[in-house]
């Protein structure tokens, strides 16, 4: 009998081995890249010019997350955004909804990035 209380404590006061845990994933980062580029607003068979400011975050990889787009002559706010279930969003100012809008060429280097706007040089993925 004492042989087994001897041999149970060993086991029950034995040390714990330390266990390696997961590292935690950092957070995602999306730094923003800003530019500006020329662009153009179509009313009818008018076309205005305005050069406009353009804020893109994207994912590791280099894919587009977000774009937003300002033109403080037109007074113009386009946000754009990426969702895995419906791809690419647009909302505006003007319309004040979210909406499914995929880039057209609006001519050469010219992107219309909704209707009646053209963005140039501006990448579409």
């Amino acid at each position: 009998m004492k042989k087994f209380l001897i041999l149970a404590s060993f086991f029950l006061t034995a040390p714990a081995f330390a266990q390696t845990a997961t590292a935690p994933k950092p957070p995602k980062v999306y730094k923003p890249f800003v530019y500006e580029t020329p662009c153009q607003l179509e009313t009818g068979n008018n076309i205005y010019e305005d050069t406009c400011k353009v804020i893109e975050t994207r994912e590791t990889g280099g894919a587009l997350r977000t774009r937003n787009i300002f033109s403080n002559k037109w007074k113009l706010t386009i946000k754009g955004r990426f969702d895995p279930k419906q791809g690419y969003l647009t909302w505006d100012n003007y319309n004040k909804r979210e909406y499914k809008w995929e880039y057209q060429v609006g001519g050469a280097g010219w992107t219309y990035v909704m209707p009646g706007v053209l963005l140039q040089n501006v990448s579409w993925d």
